[in-house]
């Protein structure tokens, strides 16, 4: 006997749980995390592309190439050792290639006597011929890398001015002396450097590392270069 089974009915529309407010949805992966979504009132910032160029060369750096591979170094502002290690590392690099000469473009203004003297003996140990060109100020211990240079010339308003920085030091006793004695010797050779390239006596020159101006034209007269541009 058939016997009809009655519908299934509900007594009204089923109640579907809501979250709560400050709840938030989950997404279509649960499990994953989900991007934040934006808080009432404020707009979404959009997003824009960036890129980032390791390799790039500034315009200084491009011409300080160019004028190194025209065998031609710049050795301006403050010839501290910092600098004194770069014009050695380009000195001995242009020596490696050839032994054509190398230009020194030479304009400092302020010198210490260590690091000036540290390119001296540079310019001693290559065998390229180094050609030095004087312009604006040079000033006290960097007058040496003009004196070793095997050809000197200088710009017609240069100014050459002979000196010797002060000493200063802290230490004991003992550590003072040394860095006197290093003082006077490096002292010594600034004197013997001019004074081989001028051809004047050590004494002459001692009294006017004391204290000395010269116009490029006074320069040349006393054999500090010897050709004016």
């Amino acid at each position: 006997m058939y016997v009809e089974k009655p519908a299934a009915t509900w007594p009204g529309k089923p109640e579907i749980p809501q979250p709560n407010p400050g709840t938030p949805r989950p997404g279509p992966f649960p499990g994953l995390p989900q991007p934040d979504a934006p808080q009432p009132g404020t707009t979404p910032q959009p997003i824009l592309p960036a890129w980032f160029e390791p390799m790039s060369i500034s315009v200084e750096q491009e011409i300080a190439d160019r004028l190194l591979a025209e065998r031609v170094i710049i050795v301006g502002g403050h010839l501290d050792d910092r600098l004194a290690n770069h014009v050695t590392a380009q000195l001995l690099l242009l020596d490696a290639r050839s032994n054509d000469p190398i230009t020194l473009q030479l304009s400092a203004g302020e010198s210490d006597l260590e690091a000036a003297l540290s390119v001296v003996g540079a310019i001693g140990l290559i065998t390229a011929p180094v050609h030095a060109v004087a312009r604006g100020t040079v000033r006290g211990p960097a007058i040496a890398v003009l004196a070793a240079a095997e050809q000197r010339e200088a710009q017609r308003h240069t100014m050459f001015v002979l000196s010797v920085p002060p000493l200063t030091a802290e230490g004991t006793a003992d550590e003072l002396a040394t860095v006197a004695e290093q003082y006077e010797r490096q002292t010594a050779r600034l004197r013997d450097l001019i004074a081989d390239a001028t051809g004047r006596s050590a004494d002459e020159v001692a009294h006017d590392l004391e204290g000395r101006v010269l116009s490029a034209e006074e320069a040349r007269t006393y054999g500090l270069i010897t050709r004016l541009l």
